[in-house]
């Protein structure tokens, strides 16, 4: 079994740190938790830590001077007066059990991560099933342009800062706050933003009702401010009643938008194109002209969410467009990352939910050319729960490649698999193969590349989709496999 969050709380996890320097994080690889590591260290406590394989994020603690142990030993807590780790963890895993063992205090990222916002007069999170790694993006780089010493805690790589993290000040804290597991309930904003409530990680939550509680929850503990898009109807069923100030946001272009005297801050005039976005932004405090050189209305929501945030804590007019304008996408996110032999555009995007490739495809259509796709699922519940929405978006694709679900935490004990998506994909009127179908030596995505290869043509766009191990292919198709 996994591990699951602990629900200790700032104060008693203050209390167990009190006098304590060495702290252990296992899964210090991961992109949450290299940030919590290498935060910790910022603020004086001596930080080590295990994963099962190298990677940019432990070669980047590494260069900090944090021991990380590449494998998972009983032995490598030695001297460690807590232990940090992901609910990605099982419980046998051998030093989650020493430290039980030895009653060393074991404290879950999210709960740590509340511990170590708390200190903070702005602590701004950033929630919705998605979207929020690049609304946290895109508010880094509206703080960083207005020269605030913010410290960061990202989900996705921000590129002004190459990594996951800023270890900053105390005064301002911003943070991914991520639903999965009700991790966001350890945490403690003073600002957040509420981007989008939908149905998703079926392995935890029954229904959409327990996810508009459990956001319902979360909003509870929001002290001041709640930027809310007010487009989505289940936001605004959870907004209902809550003490916290709301912000109301939304754009011209939403699919069903309320009556425009109803938002705080709302998007018009907007114009978009291949190379990004303009629009003009209404606020009580007046009209600001934006721009954001990444294309979408799907980020131009993002940038009105980040850009009403950011407002929220007293940051200037023209920082916010200042930032927005600098801003370089979040790594993974529709992410120009080559091209093919042939010269067809390689982007990476992390999309693996229905409503998330809907926006992306819908996006790339910008792009000119045939539109191929690289798709792995995450999870065989998801892509039980999810597999009709999955289909339908995935045929506004031309041709659709589906590799092997990626199984992360679950077994594959579901009877659910990638072949039967694409068939359900082609029976929807698209055009999709299964990676398992394709002949060739080597491995699936040697196999897939070479057929992606000799599909692509110059001028295609070939995006690489999914949250799991996908991201290498990208590295096969540049290489021309």
């Amino acid at each position: 079994m996994n591990t699951v969050n602990t629900r200790y709380g700032k104060d008693a996890i203050g209390a167990m740190l009190e006098g304590k320097k060495n702290i252990f994080f296992v899964g210090i690889g991961g992109i949450n938790m290299s940030s919590l590591a290498a935060i910790s260290r910022a603020r004086g406590f001596n930080v080590s830590g295990s994963d099962r394989a190298r990677s940019p994020e432990t070669d980047g603690l590494e260069a900090l001077g944090i021991r990380v142990f590449h494998t998972h030993d009983a032995s490598n807590i030695d001297g460690a007066d807590a232990l940090v780790y992901t609910v990605s963890v099982p419980d046998d895993n051998p030093e989650y059990v020493r430290a039980g063992e030895l009653s060393i205090p074991r404290i879950s990222r999210a709960d740590y991560l509340g511990w170590l916002m708390s200190g903070s007069s702005f602590r701004v999170g950033v929630s919705g099933m998605h979207g929020k790694s690049t609304v946290t993006c895109m508010c880094a780089s509206i703080m960083l342009a207005a020269g605030i010493d913010v410290t960061i805690s990202s989900g996705a790589v921000v590129h002004e800062l190459g990594c996951t993290y800023r270890a900053g000040g105390d005064e301002y804290f911003l943070f991914e706050s991520c639903e999965y597991k009700d991790s966001f309930l350890s945490f403690y904003p003073t600002h957040a933003a509420i981007l989008n409530i939908d149905m998703d990680h079926p392995d935890y939550f029954r229904d959409l009702d327990h996810v508009k509680d459990s956001f319902s929850r979360y909003m509870d503990k929001i002290e001041d401010s709640a930027v809310v898009n007010w487009s989505d109807p289940n936001v605004r069923a959870v907004a209902a009643g809550k003490k916290c100030r709301l912000i109301k946001f939304g754009t011209e272009a939403d699919a069903d938008p309320r009556p425009r005297s109803e938002y705080d801050a709302f998007a018009d005039a907007v114009k978009m194109d291949r190379y990004g976005s303009s629009f003009t932004l209404h606020t009580s405090g007046g009209c600001i002209a934006l721009h954001i050189p990444v294309p979408g209305i799907h980020n131009v929501r993002d940038a009105v969410a980040a850009a009403a945030l950011t407002l929220s804590v007293g940051i200037s007019p023209d920082a916010v467009a200042a930032g927005l304008a600098s801003f370089r996408g979040a790594a993974r996110r529709m992410e120009l990352v080559g091209k093919t032999e042939s010269g067809a555009d390689v982007y990476l995007d992390y999309s693996h939910h229905p409503t998330e490739i809907t926006a992306a495809l819908s996006t790339a259509r910008m792009m000119g050319g045939r539109l191929i796709v690289v798709f792995q699922p995450h999870t065989y519940t998801r892509t039980r729960e999810l597999l009709g929405e999955f289909a339908r978006s995935l045929t506004l694709a031309d041709d659709v490649v589906v590799a092997d679900i990626y199984a992360a935490r679950e077994a594959d004990i579901y009877g659910v698999n990638s072949k039967m998506l694409a068939d359900l994909i082609n029976a929807d009127g698209g055009r999709a193969v299964w990676s398992g179908s394709l002949d060739g030596g080597g491995d699936e995505f040697s196999r897939i590349a070479r057929h992606v290869v000799a599909l692509a043509s110059a001028n295609d766009c070939v995006i690489v989709m999914g949250a799991g191990s996908i991201a290498r292919e990208a590295d096969y198709l540049r290489a021309g496999v």
